[in-house]
């Protein structure tokens, strides 16, 4: 199995990162702890979501309200915000497609974790998750959109299109393809974020059978782990 991780976000003392399909399908939380375990990372000390392709956050700051949520039924929502983050948590997410959005405080004091669908790029939940994190630390804070479906792959109609910025559309022969980290990076130049601090995967989950599942490309409910933990 391989874990795609920015080297920064090691450098801040978290631990995380978009796992590869070599570990299977990790959808439910019990095939996540093979995972989880084998790193370190208690897999009772990782909260879980259910995600709705929408812009809700869920924010936590202290060790109490992550314990309290851990007890309770799978709250609907597509992102998390720890900020201040407690020591001995973190959260996942899961895609096929989306975009995994991580960003986190230079000294990894704060951090957050959003699925980034299409439609979560429109209703502007990149921006949303940076500003969130914005409003509670004021240490540099960096970024990196994961492994997702890429510009060769990302083919939509007009409809969907017309959704998007017309700068991160793409026309070949006739068909349109939309560029999900060019969407991203006009929210971060929108947040103020400094682009230098800002890392983007081009690794396409569509084209690369051997490292990820892809709903386009396969249809079938198989997904990719991504977690932040804090040791």
């Amino acid at each position: 199995m391989k874990i795609f991780t920015p080297p920064a976000l090691l450098q801040a003392g978290l631990i995380g990162g978009t796992c590869s399909r070599h570990a299977g399908s990790l959808k439910e939380a019990a095939d996540q702890a093979r995972v989880l375990t084998p790193l370190g990372i208690p897999p009772q000390r990782m909260l879980h979501l259910h995600q709705i392709h929408s812009d809700v956050l869920l924010s936590f700051s202290s060790a109490d309200q992550c314990s309290s949520f851990s007890n309770q039924p799978c709250t609907d929502a597509d992102g998390w915000v720890f900020a201040p983050a407690p020591t001995g948590w973190g959260a996942t997410i899961i895609t096929a497609d989306c975009v995994p959005f991580f960003v986190w405080a230079q000294d990894g004091s704060a951090w957050a974790l959003s699925h980034c669908g299409w439609r979560g790029v429109v209703q502007q939940l990149p921006l949303k998750t940076i500003q969130a994190l914005q409003a509670c630390t004021r240490q540099p804070l960096y970024c990196w959109a994961g492994p997702h479906i890429q510009t060769c792959c990302f083919e939509v109609q007009q409809d969907t299109a017309c959704q998007f910025p017309p700068q991160t559309i793409i026309r070949r022969k006739e068909k349109l393809f939309v560029d999900l980290n060019a969407a991203i990076r006009l929210q971060l130049e929108q947040a103020a974020m400094e682009l230098e601090r800002c890392f983007f995967s081009y690794d396409c989950t569509c084209c690369d059978k051997e490292n990820f599942f892809s709903w386009r490309r396969d249809h079938q409910r198989n997904m990719l782990l991504s977690f932040i933990y804090k040791p």
